[in-house]
């Protein structure tokens, strides 16, 4: 009786146990089952549209000469002349260049700012750009350059401070702050040791001038990275060509696209009246593709062409590019006519192509710049000079149909079809307003009898958009 008894306080024990097994997972499923009050919080925040800063172009000012005395003092020689484009009519304020021993005799630096509306949520258009012929004894050739936006970082692809060769660098602060400037400067052998490249001082409102060649002298194929803190800069080179006594070219070096997987470079001009150039050592009157992957690993690179003229173009490339080294890729192969130069990497890269066009016994040459795409509007200045070309390139599978509104003339419609290039002929001195470019990449370019030049149209920044603020 007592083994029955056990057995039954047993059994009574698991029957227990399985019965509160089954109210728990019945209890479970009841609450996965059906919705229980919930208690939240909300975060308190605010969405905050700041007042839209004014639209500022900033102009490098006239072609300078250094004053040949180890300083980084220099003195313009003539006058620049500028075009601008907007809507409206922006102001324009000259800037101080204290190291221009020649004063503003041949003009200045200068401001280009136009206000945006209140509750403007798009930029004004605004636009600027300007050219200068020099045909000095020692300086010759033709520049083009455009009105830049102030920037914490930019990017300098081209120059040389090999023998014969002169790059100044200018930095203008239109700013009410002091910026100040660090320089990493690149070239065929990795980064270069140059004392005195970081916090150089460029007071607000001032245009500072600086000889390449005191921070990295004897370099072929310099790539400068201009960053700041403070005041915003823009910075450009003025990079002039003299061999033995013949001058041989200037050339304005804008900023270029920032460093991405995929570059593009509109309308790179391979003109038939070339110059002359060796094979035997390097020779910049060579055309060439100059590049850097700024990091340390090595990239992976594709480079490809399309002809504007629609016959076949050339075949791709590939290289691979050590990392920190400025590299040049010879385009001597390439036979006249204008390309649009794809870049992709499997590393952010940097880019920027220089050609060049004889002058009789002379030479000039050109650089042009990786672009961003453009928006769907967009202001366009082309500056004075002859023959003057709007270069579009559409990498996109739908064709564009752009229209380029004069500020002086008749009105333009050119179609792009989807992966391929047009060349728009326009007018020197004249603004123009494009529309329908949304995805398009430009380039303008000036084949002049004194020289050849060149820039990338570069959209503007953003304009104020709303933020949410948390508070802590």
């Amino acid at each position: 009786m007592a083994d029955k008894r056990r057995v039954a306080k047993t059994s009574g024990r698991l029957i227990a146990g399985i019965v509160g097994v089954a109210l728990a997972g019945a209890s479970v499923f009841a609450i996965g089952t059906f919705d229980l009050p919930r208690v939240t919080a909300a975060v308190p925040s605010a969405v905050i549209t700041p007042t839209a800063a004014d639209q500022t172009r900033v102009c490098a000012g006239p072609l300078v000469q250094l004053a040949g005395d180890g300083s980084s003092n220099a003195s313009s020689f003539g006058a620049a002349e500028l075009t601008i484009g907007s809507q409206s009519e922006p102001s324009q304020t000259p800037l101080a260049a204290p190291n221009n021993v020649a004063g503003d005799a041949f003009g200045s630096p200068s401001v280009v700012s136009e206000p945006s509306a209140a509750d403007a949520t798009t930029a004004p258009l605004l636009a600027a750009a300007q050219s200068q012929s020099a045909g000095l004894e020692d300086l010759n050739g033709f520049a083009a350059s455009p009105c830049t936006e102030a920037s914490a970082e930019s990017w300098l692809v081209g120059g040389s401070t090999d023998v014969g060769r002169t790059s100044v660098l200018a930095l203008t602060n239109p700013t009410r702050a002091d910026a100040i400037v660090d320089l990493e400067i690149f070239g065929e052998g990795g980064q270069v040791e140059a004392p005195g490249s970081q916090g150089v001082i460029v007071k607000a409102g001032e245009q500072k001038l600086l000889s390449l060649a005191a921070f990295a002298p004897n370099l072929l194929t310099p790539i400068v990275h201009v960053t700041s803190r403070g005041g915003q800069v823009a910075a450009v080179i003025q990079h002039s060509v003299i061999r033995g006594l013949t001058p041989n070219g200037v050339e304005y070096v804008a900023p270029t696209a920032p460093a991405a997987n995929e570059q593009v470079l509109a309308g790179v001009v391979i003109a038939p009246n070339a110059p002359l150039f060796s094979d035997e050592d390097y020779d910049d009157n060579s055309p060439a593709l100059r590049m850097i992957a700024p990091g340390a690993e090595a990239a992976q690179v594709s480079v490809t062409f399309t002809s504007e003229s629609g016959g076949s173009s050339p075949e791709p490339l590939a290289y691979e590019l050590a990392g920190g080294v400025a590299t040049e890729i010879s385009l001597q192969s390439l036979p006249a006519g204008n390309y649009t130069i794809a870049v992709s990497s499997d590393q952010p890269v940097v880019t920027g192509a220089r050609t060049s066009i004889a002058l009789g016994e002379s030479s000039d040459l050109a650089w042009f710049q990786a672009s961003t795409a453009l928006p769907d509007s967009v202001m366009v200045a082309v500056p004075t000079g002859d023959s003057p070309v709007l270069h579009l390139a559409n990498p996109g599978s739908r064709a564009l149909t752009v229209e380029l509104d004069a500020s002086a003339g008749d009105t333009v419609t050119t179609k792009i079809p989807a992966r391929s290039s047009v060349a728009v002929p326009v007018s020197g001195g004249v603004s123009y307003e494009l529309s329908g470019a949304e995805g398009a990449y430009g380039q303008v370019s000036i084949v002049a009898a004194s020289g050849i030049s060149a820039f990338a149209v570069q959209p503007a920044n953003p304009s104020a958009t709303p933020v949410t603020v948390y508070p802590r």
